[in-house]
């Protein structure tokens, strides 16, 4: 609090995206308004302005003893503390008696791991699912066994990306997935009765959509985790595996995608679309189909386009196995045990259902836990087939949990020269798994 009862949550943002470094007094009144009063930071260290300027609210003790600040990192450079995101945070500030130092920048995870050594380090931190096993490899983060932090309720599938070594890291803020979205009107209009559930189908419906003005089938395969996130959907339909490339799954997959850049139906632009631009072109009417997910069900009803959602098709029929994605809240390992208790309570009281119904609706996160899940299906029927969905979706990291990020960059390499034309399926899948052996 401040000396006139004021709550603070500080605000920090890169300098290299937003310019210096900003804190932001929020006066929280009755009402709900948010009265904000700005003061600059000067001289916070190094490029992205966070080397210096956490001390006092990351490791630092307190004088009375009580631990009253905490300091958090996250990526979401796109939510202020007018967000959901921001009340969310505001609303646990309440109910543990704590300000919260909160940072945002896109790259911070990378921060993370390099200010491991310095020790100017966060309280608490924003994970990537996939990124988890490697953080606590690290070191990074504190286990919930000894910080005491509850994610029993959490769905079993969900949680698998937070195992490492036999322990649990974190709990899942909310998660989302993949599936089909089509525009039921452009499949009517081709005579189309039902979207396709094998993968077959799938290439014929994709090819009977493709029109001078439109593709039938949208994704992403752009040289980063969005491509990769995707890819996962034909490397699993086709019964492959992140650790088995060159098998006869792997070497189908990107036959496959291969296939669909040849029929036309596929935008050879697909290798620089990321999700949100594969939704771009489904918005603007440029293509029929597309893989998605959740997070997109807001926008499309904002922009008022058809559309329908069917669970993706795996090669010979069924569902194709998706991955998870989503974040977690994790507790950093400061070495300070009464500091890691309360930053503990400060990240229970985020991932309890109630406090994650807003942001998660915001955002159409799937909230992790049975209960949650199925009362979210209930009040918004578009979420039902997703529901369906994310009970059987698998972690993506959860075969190669530290050495996943790099694997990674093998597969990313992989579909990007295929799709490109600059090798076969064959010669990119054994490239991929000769070095995804060689980081094992």
């Amino acid at each position: 609090m401040t000396t006139d009862g004021r709550r603070r949550c500080v605000y920090m943002h890169s300098p290299d995206q937003f310019g210096p470094v900003t804190t932001h007094t929020i006066q929280r009144s009755r009402n709900g308004q948010d009265h904000k009063t700005n003061a600059g930071i000067d001289g916070c260290g190094d490029h992205i302005g966070l080397h210096g300027c956490l001390r006092g609210g990351g490791n630092g003790s307190q004088s009375s003893g009580e631990i009253t600040e905490l300091s958090l990192w996250d990526g979401f450079t796109q939510y202020d503390e007018n967000s959901p995101w921001g009340r969310l945070l505001s609303g646990c500030e309440e109910q543990v008696g704590v300000t919260l130092e909160r940072t945002t920048d896109a790259t911070y995870a990378n921060t993370l791991l390099q200010s491991a050594a310095s020790g100017n380090l966060p309280d608490l931190a924003i994970a990537e699912n996939s990124s988890i096993p490697q953080f606590a490899k690290a070191g990074l983060l504190a286990d919930n066994e000894t910080t005491g932090l509850d994610a029993s309720e959490q769905m079993e599938n969900v949680l698998a990306s937070a195992v490492y070594d036999g322990k649990t890291y974190g709990a899942s803020v909310g998660f989302n997935t993949l599936a089909l979205y089509y525009n039921p009107d452009k499949l009517a209009e081709a005579g189309i009765e039902n979207p396709p559930t094998t993968w077959d189908e799938l290439r014929e419906v994709a090819a009977k959509l493709t029109t001078d003005d439109q593709t039938g089938l949208g994704f992403s395969s752009i040289a980063n985790e969005d491509g990769a996130f995707q890819f996962m959907v034909f490397l699993w339909g086709a019964g492959g595996s992140v650790t088995d490339v060159d098998g006869d799954g792997g070497v189908e997959a990107l036959t496959y995608l291969k296939q669909l850049i040849d029929d036309g139906s596929v935008s050879t632009d697909v290798v620089n679309w990321n999700q949100q631009d594969v939704r771009d072109q489904y918005m603007a009417g440029n293509v029929a189909m597309m893989l998605n997910g959740t997070w997109q069900l807001n926008e499309l009803d904002k922009a008022g386009v058809p559309y329908a959602v069917a669970p993706f098709p795996g090669k010979d029929g069924g569902n194709a196995e998706v991955p998870l994605g989503g974040e977690f809240i994790e507790v950093i390992a400061t070495g300070n045990d009464a500091r890691q208790k309360k930053a503990a309570e400060f990240a229970q009281c985020m991932v309890e259902p109630d406090s994650m119904k807003e942001w998660a609706a915001g955002q159409t996160y799937l909230i992790p836990t049975e209960a949650g899940i199925a009362e979210q299906a209930e009040s918004d029927p578009r979420l039902e087939i997703w529901a369906e969905i994310a009970s059987s979706a698998r972690s993506k990291a959860a075969e190669l949990g530290p050495d996943y990020p790099q694997a990674s960059l093998s597969l990313q390499t992989a579909f990007q020269s295929v799709l490109t034309g600059t090798a076969s399926p064959e010669d990119a899948a054994a490239k991929a798994q000769a070095e995804i052996e060689s980081i094992q």
